[in-house]
């Protein structure tokens, strides 16, 4: 089995961190679920990481 997608991902790369200019907020990266219709199905986990990301930075900032 290969590693990666087949494609390239839309989004920043696994990890990326919001650099100043970058909106990087939750409500933004929800914002993004609503591209997943226009996408190819291979193309959805860019996306979802994405979201990911932002929850778990959400919830680690709520736990401070």
């Amino acid at each position: 089995m290969s590693e990666g997608p087949l494609h390239p991902v839309p989004g920043p790369p696994p990890g990326h961190a919001p650099q100043a200019g970058d909106d990087g907020g939750l409500d933004a990266a929800l914002a993004r679920l609503e591209e997943l219709d226009g996408l190819v199905t291979a193309d959805h986990v860019g996306v979802l990481e994405t979201v990911h990301d932002a929850l778990v930075r959400e919830l680690a900032r709520t736990e401070d």
